[in-house]
């Protein structure tokens, strides 16, 4: 049996708009610069200056343009809390500008001593969107993967330096063999 799906918006807020058309008319851009979760559903308003329930605010971990419609960045949520994420907050710096939640829907849970790594893919088709900006934080997943990176870094070493040794000794057996005329 087929399901439909419904997709909601986003709710760019009336003070988050208000900041990216007066920094457009500056000739300036609109920053994001946090993401927040928090863990109340509802259905968002244009008028919200913070999230419900906030439980947890984090910097942009990466970001990038891809195309004059739609904007992609990254956020991730590590840390000892736990909560159900049910709302989500786009800041640029102090103001909340945009807001996602549906009402009485859960969008993922936090757990305790877990990360947490969301991509978020923005449709800025109806706002002056080359004048919006990310501000890219330091605690990103390139990070939260460092250990991981550098386990897999140092085994390829190691199996670098076993074919080396190999491909050496095949060499002294080569040499052994044409010295001995076989």
């Amino acid at each position: 049996m087929a399901t439909s799906t419904t997709y909601s918006a986003v709710v760019w807020t009336r003070q988050g708009l208000a900041k990216l058309l007066s920094a457009s008319q500056q000739g300036l851009n609109l920053t994001i610069t946090h993401v927040s979760a928090g863990s109340e559903a509802y259905t968002p308003s244009d008028t919200q200056t913070q999230l419900r329930q906030q439980q947890q605010i984090v910097p942009i971990g990466g970001a990038e343009k891809l195309d004059n419609n739609q904007l992609r960045f990254s956020a991730l949520f590590d840390g000892d809390l736990t909560y159900d994420v049910k709302e989500i907050g786009i800041w640029s710096e102090g103001t909340l500008a945009a807001v996602y939640s549906i009402a009485n829907q859960q969008l993922n849970h936090k757990a305790a001593n877990a990360a947490w790594v969301e991509m978020f893919t923005l449709d800025v088709s109806t706002l002056p969107s080359n004048n919006i900006s990310f501000e890219v934080g330091v605690n990103n997943a390139n990070i939260f993967m460092a250990k991981e990176l550098a386990s897999l870094t140092h085994a390829q070493l190691l199996q670098g330096k076993n074919l080396i040794q190999q491909a050496h000794s095949n060499m002294l057996l080569e040499e052994r063999l044409r010295k001995a005329g076989l």
